[in-house]
């Protein structure tokens, strides 16, 4: 039997000051997994550096210079969608994993996505639970936990069947990439969510979780009636994206 291969990939900006525990987290998970575990696999972590320019590369070096991260430079600064399938384009594994330079993995987290998924093959992904660094109202939680870009593994065949994370500019702009991507797999494949906290996701100056902090705060019942503003835009060129991926994972099902 071959040897499951997994890819940690982290796309990173100007993420100096976080980067380190980023993959210092990664690296726990791995060993966690293979040594403390048992799992026999290849684990790899893969930074793609979107054309930083703070002291991002600098802070990687010291964990390439060791074997354990290899770093892609981007020639452009094409934002956190391009930069993840950029890092899938260089990456072997079979099983992806994401995270952002500015959240972490816990160390079960790998474990317990890659032993799922080894454990059944009708699953395309597994997903776990979130922690989040902010007041979050229960009513929110679930569809958190499904929508955010680093608390899954993913078969890489079903990242390249739904065409990776969109690239669109207006995606960037709006940082809702992840939710394309995460709706995008929950039509095509069979999933299944493991009701174990695995990661967490830290709230930063301006990041999706900061822009949306007054409404995650309370109930959906009264954000509905409150007027707060979410910051959430579906503007013409997502909306053409969204249909057309969607109709494209329609006909793959046949529908």
């Amino acid at each position: 039997m071959r040897t499951p291969s997994a890819s940690i990939v982290i796309p990173a900006y100007n993420a100096a000051q976080t980067i380190h525990r980023a993959i210092a987290s990664a690296v726990t998970a791995a060993r966690q997994c293979t040594e403390t575990q048992g799992l026999a696999a290849d684990i790899e972590i893969v930074v793609v550096d979107d054309l930083s320019s703070d002291g991002t590369v600098a802070a990687v070096e010291p964990w390439v210079s060791r074997g354990q991260v290899r770093l892609i430079r981007g020639a452009a600064n094409k934002g956190a969608g391009a930069a993840r399938n950029e890092g899938v384009r260089h990456a072997r594994g079979t099983f992806l994993f994401f995270l952002d330079a500015d959240d972490i993995f816990y160390a079960n987290h790998i474990h317990t996505c890659l032993s799922a998924l080894l454990a059944d093959d009708t699953l395309g992904y597994v997903f776990t639970r979130l922690h989040i660094d902010m007041p979050i109202h229960p009513d929110w939680r679930m569809s958190m936990d499904e929508s955010c870009p680093i608390n899954f593994c993913v078969r890489r065949v079903w990242h390249d069947m739904i065409q990776g994370f969109p690239e669109e500019p207006d995606f960037r702009t709006y940082g809702t990439e992840d939710t394309l991507y995460r709706m995008c797999l929950r039509r095509l494949v069979q999933h299944k969510k493991i009701d174990v906290v695995t990661c967490e996701q830290f709230v930063s100056p301006g990041n999706a979780l900061d822009r949306q902090r007054a409404k995650l705060a309370m109930s959906m019942a009264d954000w509905k009636r409150s007027g707060v503003d979410d910051r959430f835009v579906l503007t013409p060129q997502m909306e053409a994206v969204a249909t057309a991926r969607l109709e494209l994972i329609a006909k793959m099902r046949g529908g």
